[in-house]
């Protein structure tokens, strides 16, 4: 049995997958990959390459101001 009130929040992501920052944007896969060879804000981790949360949300706030 869990109790509701124990339940841990999980720590907030610092890298997204291409997936994880089209589901957060509502941008496509292909958008997403030309903005992210654009830009300084990937970690290649082995083969895998991630969006920096923190340094995206960064440049997206500079889009829109």
């Amino acid at each position: 049995m869990t109790r509701k009130g124990n339940k841990q929040e999980e720590p907030e992501k610092l890298l997204l997958s291409v997936k994880e920052t089209c589901e957060l944007t509502g941008l496509s896969e292909r958008t997403v990959r030309t903005i992210m060879a654009e830009n300084e804000f990937t970690v290649r981790i082995g083969r895998r390459t991630l969006v920096h949360k923190k340094k995206f949300e960064k440049w997206l706030d500079k889009q829109y101001s």
